[in-house]
C-alpha cells in the first residue's frame, strides 16, 4: 500500500513501518517546515505517526514511526539501550576487507556542526560490516551499526578508507559513471553521459524490533530502490 510516494511495510493500531524513498526528509526541514517530509506525509494522511529515528535525506530504506504514545515511549527505550537491531546496504569505493569491526568515538566537528568526525573523547561508536561482494574499484557491504550516532556509518566507513559513493560530505561527491568501470566505453555523440547513482549510496535495509503491544520480535525489510538496483546491475555486468 502506498501513501504519495511513500510504500507501507506494517501497520496496525500501534506503529507503521515504511519504505523511505531517497531525497525526502525523514522530518520536516528545520528551516522550512513546509517541505516534503516522510512524518508529514503520514500525517496529512489522517494517520497519527511520531517520530523514534530517522534517516538522511539521501538515504533510502526502513523507516518505523510510533501511532500512540506508549508506543513511542517504548520504541524510544528501546533506541536509547541499543536494543533495536539496523541492517543497512552501503556501495563504497575501494576492497572492503571480508569483515571487521570500527570502534571510533564520534563527535560533533568543532566548528562545521552539521559534520562528524572520529576523535577521541566523542560518544562510543561501534560499526559491524561485512562485504556481500566486491567489484573493480567498489564494494557492496551490510553495515550493522551496534549504536546509533549521526552519520554514524559515513564517518566509519571513510575512517577506515571506503567511503560510501557519492557522499558530499564525507566522500568525494562525484556520482557513479558506467565510464567510471566499463572498459572501453564510448559514449553517444553530442549526448552527455547520465549518472548510474547520483545520491548517497546508503540504504535501509532491515530493522528488527520488539512489538510495543505483543512483545515479540518483529522484522521489517525495505526492497533497493530503483537507482541502487540499476547501478549494482551495470557493476555485475562490467566490474567483476
Amino acid at each position: 500500500m502506498k501513501r504519495r510516494n511513500i510504500e507501507i511495510l506494517f501497520e496496525d493500531s500501534e506503529i507503521v513501518a515504511i519504505s523511505k524513498p531517497p531525497g525526502l526528509r525523514s522530518i520536516p526541514d528545520r528551516y522550512n517546515r513546509e517541505l516534503p517530509s516522510a512524518i508529514r506525509i503520514l500525517q496529512d494522511s489522517g494517520m497519527t505517526a511520531l517520530t523514534v529515528h530517522r534517516l538522511d535525506k539521501e538515504t533510502s530504506g526502513v523507516m518505523v514511526f510510533a501511532k500512540t504514545s506508549e508506543s513511542h515511549a517504548f520504541l524510544n527505550e528501546q533506541f536509547q539501550h541499543q536494543k533495536i537491531k539496523k541492517e543497512y546496504l552501503a556501495l563504497v569505493a575501494g576492497r572492503t576487507p571480508e569483515k571487521g569491526t570500527i570502534d571510533a568515538m564520534l563527535t560533533v566537528h568543532p566548528t562545521k556542526s552539521q559534520i562528524v568526525v572520529a576523535k577521541k573523547g566523542g560518544k562510543k561508536s561501534v560499526t559491524h560490516y561485512e562485504t556481500l561482494k566486491l567489484y573493480r574499484g567498489y564494494s557492496l557491504v551490510s553495515v550493522r551499526p551496534e549504536s546509533g550516532r549521526t552519520h554514524q556509518i559515513r564517518v566509519h566507513l571513510n575512517h577506515i578508507g571506503h567511503e560510501i559513493i557519492a557522499d558530499p560530505l564525507y566522500g568525494k561527491t562525484t556520482p557513479l559513471y558506467l565510464s567510471q568501470f566499463k572498459k572501453k566505453y564510448s559514449q553517444s555523440k553530442g549526448k552527455e553521459e547520465r549518472p548510474l547513482l547520483d545520491r548517497l549510496a546508503l540504504h535501509a535495509e532491515k530493522i528488527q524490533l520488539t512489538h510495543p503491544a505483543t512483545g515479540k520480535k518483529i522484522q521489517f525489510n525495505a526492497p533497493l530502490p530503483k537507482d541502487f538496483r540499476a547501478a549494482l546491475r551495470q557493476l555485475d555486468k562490467w566490474a567483476v
